[in-house]
């Protein structure tokens, strides 16, 4: 990584896992200027993620399922950071589940399903209202 200052080599400080957001965060520090900054690194999920969809392969939008859950969630008042949080569940259990990197939209519907359930009853519903294949 480069000083975002000067453009000289970085040493990275301290580091730690997030589990909440899937994150790396560190603390990095320039060798030239000595300028100090953090970096919040993720994993770019549509290049490791994929979504099979009418049979076909297609890359993990992350938004798309941000998207979902917060119009599952818009009554709530703090439905922006409950869907942030929310998705960024439903992502670290995705990335549990074993045949990964391949995911059915019916695998990530269902665990999404399952986390608004304990989360909010009320956009659990609407959740499944929207999602046939959820529906029995």
């Amino acid at each position: 990584m480069v000083c975002i200052y000067c453009g000289s080599e970085t040493k990275v400080g301290n580091s730690r896992w997030q589990k909440r957001n899937n994150q790396v965060w560190r603390r990095r520090q320039c060798k030239k200027c000595k300028a100090v900054f953090t970096t919040h690194e993720a994993v770019d999920l549509s290049s490791t993620l994929l979504v099979q969809v009418n049979g076909s392969p297609r890359p993990f939008v992350s938004d798309i399922l941000f998207t979902e859950i917060l119009l599952a969630m818009q009554d709530r008042k703090d439905c922006y950071l409950a869907a942030r949080e929310a998705t960024a569940t439903i992502v670290s259990k995705l990335l549990k589940l074993p045949g990964k990197p391949l995911f059915s939209t019916t695998q990530i519907s269902l665990i999404s399903a399952d986390v608004l359930k304990k989360l909010d009853k009320r956009a659990y519903l609407r959740f499944t209202a929207e999602h046939p294949s959820l529906q029995r």
